[in-house]
């Protein structure tokens, strides 16, 4: 590969994530306007209620660990319950991966309120 091509290759592929930033922006932002901590939380608190139902039930199917395997209903709605959590837990990143690269407009004042307050 020479230097020109090497250089074009990059030229391209700093466009192209211009034009990906732009898109994205575009489509996304208007999705979730003036985002805030206070708008987030409520995805967050869902997140951690997934996490905490999975956990429970995980638990639950233990025991004191000298009962019987869990049946094959328990097992799959262990799974279920796992798979609501991964699903709301790769929302919460993707939202992070939105702001971090500037997909979604923030409030001018995006932390208007404390969580817990």
């Amino acid at each position: 590969m020479t230097e020109d091509t090497g250089r074009t290759k990059s030229r391209f592929r700093m466009a192209m994530e211009h034009v990906i930033r732009e898109i994205n922006h575009e489509v996304i932002s208007p999705a979730i306007p003036d985002l805030t901590v206070e708008k987030i939380l409520p995805l967050m608190v869902s997140v951690a209620h997934s996490r905490a139902a999975y956990l429970r039930y995980a638990f639950k199917l233990a025991g004191d660990g000298k009962t019987n395997h869990p049946t094959e209903a328990e097992v799959l709605k262990l799974r279920q319950l796992r798979e609501a959590y991964e699903e709301m837990k790769v929302a919460s990143a993707e939202l992070e991966h939105c702001v971090d690269r500037g997909y979604i407009d923030l409030a001018d004042n995006p932390v208007s309120k404390k969580p817990g307050e």
